[in-house]
C-alpha cells in the first residue's frame, strides 16, 4: 500500500501516485480517503441501469459513479471516510487512471465532504493568496505560471479546495499536490523540454510539471479571486474599459457570490443528482465577504500577457 497527503486528507492507495506528497501509515492519523484501482468491466454492469445501459452516470446510496474512456469510477463518502474505486479497462495505464482520480474524482470527493471546489489554481504572491480561475483557453495556466515566475508559490493547480476554519471563521485554500498541468504551448513558452515531461492528457495535449521547489504545504487564507474570460476583438471595439486588449473589473455585492459559483469545478454535474447544499452556500457567502473578486477579460488573438500580468501583480499586492 501507498500513503499520501492531498487537500488535508490522509490517503491510502493500492497504486503509486508519484505526484502526491508522502503520508504515513498508521499512527494517530486515521485514513480519510481509500483509493483502489483494478482492471475489469464488472463495476459498470453492477451500477448501471439495465434498462438504460447508454447512461454512464448515476447515484448510489453513499455517492455516485460515472464511466468514461478509461473505465468506471465509484465515489462514495460514509461515516466521515471517503472511497474512490476505479475499474479501468484492460490496456488502460495507471497514469490515465491517476489523471481522472486526481481530477474530477477528487473534486467530487471534496464536494461530498462539504468543501468549496473551484476550477482554478491557488498562488501565493508575497503575503496575498489569489485564486486564478477560468475556463480552458482563457489563459488560466499561463497567468498562474507568470505569477509563479514573479516569485509566487504554488498551493494547488487546476483544482482549488476551500473551507471555512471554525476557529476564526476565515476561508482557507488547502494544499493540493506539487504538480502543475501545462498545455504544450505554455510548457514550451516557459522553457520546459516537453520530451522530459510526463504526458498526461491526450485530449487537451497537456504535460505534468513537478513544482516541489515552489510548493507550499500549509493552508492559506484567500484574499482574491481572479476570474478570467476572453472575447472577440469586434465585441471589445469601442469599449473604453479595455486597455491594451484587457479589461479589469472589480466585482462587488451579490455578484461576488455568482462569480464564485460560476467557477465551481463540478458545474457539469449539477442536474445529475448533485445539488448545492445550504451549508455550502453559507461558505460561498463567507468567501464573498472576505475576498476581492477581479473579473478580467482579454481580447483573443492579441498578445496581452505582459500587460495583464504587470497590472495583476499590482492589484494582488495592493
Amino acid at each position: 500500500m501507498f500513503y499520501y497527503l492531498v487537500y488535508g486528507l490522509n490517503v491510502q492507495s493500492n497504486i503509486e501516485f508519484p505526484q502526491l506528497l508522502s503520508g504515513e501509515e498508521g499512527g494517530e492519523n486515521r485514513i480519510d480517503l481509500f483509493i483502489e484501482v483494478k482492471s475489469g468491466d464488472e463495476l459498470k454492469k453492477k451500477l448501471a441501469d439495465p434498462e438504460k445501459p447508454e447512461v454512464e452516470i448515476g447515484n448510489t446510496a453513499d455517492g455516485m459513479w460515472f464511466s468514461n474512456q478509461a473505465g468506471t469510477f465509484l465515489l462514495e463518502h460514509r461515516d466521515g471516510v471517503s472511497y474512490m474505486t476505479c475499474e479501468k479497462y484492460e490496456g488502460v495505464p495507471d497514469s490515465i487512471a491517476r489523471s481522472f482520480l486526481l481530477g474530477n474524482c477528487i473534486a467530487i470527493i471534496m464536494t461530498m465532504r462539504g468543501k468549496i471546489v473551484l476550477h482554478g489554481s491557488t498562488v501565493v504572491l508575497g503575503d496575498k493568496t489569489a485564486l486564478v480561475c477560468g475556463d480552458s483557453g482563457t489563459g488560466k495556466s499561463t497567468t498562474a505560471m507568470a505569477l509563479l515566475d514573479a516569485g509566487g508559490k504554488l498551493l494547488s493547480d487546476d483544482i482549488s479546495v476551500l473551507d471555512v476554519d471554525p476557529a476564526d471563521g476565515k476561508v482557507y485554500s488547502l494544499p493540493g499536490f506539487p504538480e502543475q498541468k501545462l498545455c504544450r504551448d505554455a510548457a514550451v513558452d516557459n522553457g520546459f523540454n516537453v520530451e522530459e515531461l510526463t504526458y498526461i492528457d491526450e485530449e487537451r495535449d497537456k504535460f505534468s510539471v513537478d513544482r516541489r521547489d515552489i510548493f507550499l504545504t500549509d493552508k492559506k487564507k484567500v484574499d482574491m479571486l481572479i476570474s478570467l474570460h476572453t472575447t472577440a476583438a469586434e465585441k471589445a471595439e469601442g469599449d473604453t474599459a479595455f486597455e491594451k486588449g484587457v479589461r479589469f473589473m472589480k466585482i462587488d455585492g451579490g455578484e461576488k457570490v455568482n462569480a464564485i459559483t460560476d467557477r465551481f469545478f463540478l458545474n457539469w454535474l449539477y442536474g445529475h443528482g448533485f445539488v448545492l447544499r445550504p451549508e455550502e452556500m453559507v461558505k460561498c457567502f463567507a468567501l464573498a465577504g472576505q475576498i476581492e473578486v477581479m473579473d478580467i477579460t482579454r481580447v483573443r488573438g492579441l498578445d496581452t500577457k505582459e500587460y495583464l500580468v504587470e497590472r495583476l501583480i499590482k492589484e494582488i499586492k495592493g
